[in-house]
């Protein structure tokens, strides 16, 4: 497959991603499902955009980890906030006042 077929099948998953996202977010639910989905849809967005539009083949070893670290660390952290809600809201409250 031609490098231009993957970035076009690349941009045609992102648009998908993003409609499917758009929709998720648009119901009433709140919860902790929701939570993950969105992480989850976050996460291949990610990983998507860093292999196919970064280059991330021709960058220093150093660079394609913090990207890495970055793709797999924000949807863990989006996550671990909307289950400890509570906490970190008592948390950072009490270090505001």
């Amino acid at each position: 497959m031609s490098s231009e077929r993957k970035l076009d099948l690349a941009w045609v998953a992102l648009v998908v991603l993003s409609i499917g996202s758009a929709r998720l977010g648009s119901g009433d639910d709140d919860g902790f499902a929701v939570a993950v989905g969105v992480a989850l849809v976050m996460a291949i967005k990610l990983l998507i955009v860093s292999r196919y539009f970064l280059e991330l083949h021709e960058a220093h070893p150093r660079i394609r980890k913090a990207v890495d670290l970055f793709c797999y660390g924000m949807p863990i952290l989006v996550i671990l906030t909307t289950g400890l809600r509570d906490p970190l809201a008592r948390l950072t409250g009490a270090a505001l006042f």
